[in-house]
């Protein structure tokens, strides 16, 4: 048979089914031995050339047809009719490319081709195809076709283009992901769950790899409820989401997680394992621990302010004479306390310099001249809790100054002096006016004076005196704080 070797070799079922219907043909095959599920084969005697070819092509694995010269389909196999969904009395008489997608395969000659076989539901499915010429006689020429099913091939390489996706997202993904099967046993991990685990993740269960314990007390009682091996079968099978947890031991202990799970399920809706995340939320709850801190912070200040408020204005009502008198006096101190938050906001609730501060309160009184009013002393840092009293005080210092003091004459000046004391954690300050008008006796009862004796006494644990020279006031002011490594600072508001 060298004259009908193919030139593309088809497979071995083919070029056997080939040899054998040669062979039964030209009367060289007495029987046909056909294997089938029973516990002994089945033989068949031959009768004539029809029946055997009939019988060992219907068992084939895959369809078989031949066809005429014209594309006429003279025969079918059963296989045929499975893959098509046609009987096969429907499927002789046609013309074989009516069968495929396209042109459908060459006749008359040796060839092998990928193609789409169109089904009776208006389905397809894709097939290898092989065709060869056989002559049986000189006047007999047909075109035999075989059909190999492709599509649990085709199946296989989604599934491995699906494996090698999968691999390559929890190659680069950013979060510790694993994949569990039905038992809870990891199949797969990223790269950083393979960082985070005790051990190689891949073949252990997922409390062995990752040992647990709860964020907090709240949510200790959710991880209480299961055991290692129940919260194994519950993360690979149920949706499990939003519980913070810790991994034991110290080199982790600093970091919290978010525990999620999601089955995952096959083409019939059964459960095959599932996916399990942990989201490193470190600086999340280190945020929600500063932002905590904040609010707690900003409601303790809120109150103090409130409080401080209250208590002006009722000493200040019961020291005013009159409702335009409590207003004026009311109103500058709110803003003694406004211009020490504005402060406080602008630094970030670091401090200020006390020269700084001292400029600020007296800026609204200080005249062209600068000279009126200058401030000596070394740098000094005031702490944000010093603020608030200190701007009261120089305000009280200042507004009584403005009204009866030093500034409320063209010649008045005050200087304003402070050195540390105590190891340098103490300040003594000095407020001093000359040139202005008499100091008259009794002036140390009005609300100013003890307004500034509670501030610094109570908030600032220091101490303040008062002395009413005729000749002007002296005040000295007595706190701590710390010193500004700056140089010493000697200066006029300007």
């Amino acid at each position: 048979m060298s004259d009908l070797e193919p030139t593309i070799a088809p497979p071995p079922l083919f070029q056997d089914a080939d040899e054998t219907i040669r062979a039964i043909h030209h009367g060289h095959v007495d029987a046909v031995v056909v294997i089938t599920d029973q516990e002994s084969p089945e033989i068949i005697l031959l009768q004539g050339a029809d029946k055997p070819y009939r019988v060992l092509v219907e068992h084939m694995s895959d369809g078989a047809l031949t066809c005429g010269t014209d594309g006429t389909i003279l025969y079918v196999n059963g296989r045929v009719s499975e893959l098509t969904g046609h009987p096969a009395d429907d499927l002789v008489g046609r013309r074989i490319a009516t069968l495929f997608e396209g042109n459908g395969p060459p006749l008359n000659a040796d060839a092998s081709m990928e193609a789409t076989l169109l089904r009776a539901d208006t389905t397809s499915v894709p097939v290898k195809v092989w065709t060869r010429a056989i002559s049986i006689d000189d006047s007999n020429v047909t075109t035999l076709v075989t059909l190999t099913d492709l599509s649990m091939h085709r199946r296989a390489e989604q599934i491995a283009a699906a494996e090698r996706f999968a691999r390559s997202v929890l190659e680069q993904a950013t979060e510790a992901i694993v994949v569990l099967s039905p038992g809870g046993h990891i199949t797969h991990a990223s790269a950083l769950a393979e960082e985070l685990a005790e051990q190689p993740p891949v073949g252990c269960t997922f409390s062995k790899a990752f040992p647990l314990e709860a964020q907090s007390a709240d949510q200790a009682g959710t991880l209480a409820r299961f055991s290692a091996e129940s919260l194994d079968r519950l993360l690979a099978a149920k949706p499990f989401h939003g519980v913070e947890v810790k991994l034991r031991g110290e080199r982790l202990s600093n970091r919290s997680f978010l525990l999620s799970a999601g089955p995952l399920y096959d083409d019939n809706k059964a459960c095959v394992g599932s996916i399990v995340t942990l989201t490193d939320i470190t600086e999340r709850k280190h945020a929600e621990e500063q932002q905590a801190m904040l609010v707690a912070e900003l409601n303790h200040r809120v109150k103090n302010i409130l409080a401080i408020v209250r208590s002006v204005a009722s000493q200040t009502a019961g020291s005013s004479s009159s409702l335009d008198g409590f207003t004026a006096a009311f109103s500058g101190r709110l803003k003694a306390v406004a211009l020490a938050h504005d402060i406080l906001t602008e630094t970030r609730w670091i401090g200020t310099g006390l020269k700084d501060l001292l400029s600020a309160v007296l800026s609204p009184y200080h005249s062209v001249d600068s000279r009126r009013v200058t401030i000596d002393g070394p740098a000094i840092l005031l702490p944000a809790d010093a603020l608030l009293p200190l701007s009261m005080a120089f305000h009280e210092l200042a507004t009584n100054a403005a009204k009866y003091g030093a500034l409320s004459s063209e010649d008045g000046r005050i200087d304003i002096t402070w050195r540390l004391a105590g190891a340098g954690q103490t300040v003594e300050l000095v407020w001093l006016e000359r040139d202005g008008p008499k100091v008259e006796l009794g002036s140390s009862s009005g609300f100013g004076t003890r307004l500034i004796d509670r501030v610094i006494a109570y908030d600032l644990d220091g101490g303040s005196e008062f002395d009413f020279d005729p000749l002007g006031l002296r005040c000295t002011l007595r706190f701590r704080v710390r010193a500004d490594p700056a140089s010493d600072v000697k200066s006029a508001i300007p």
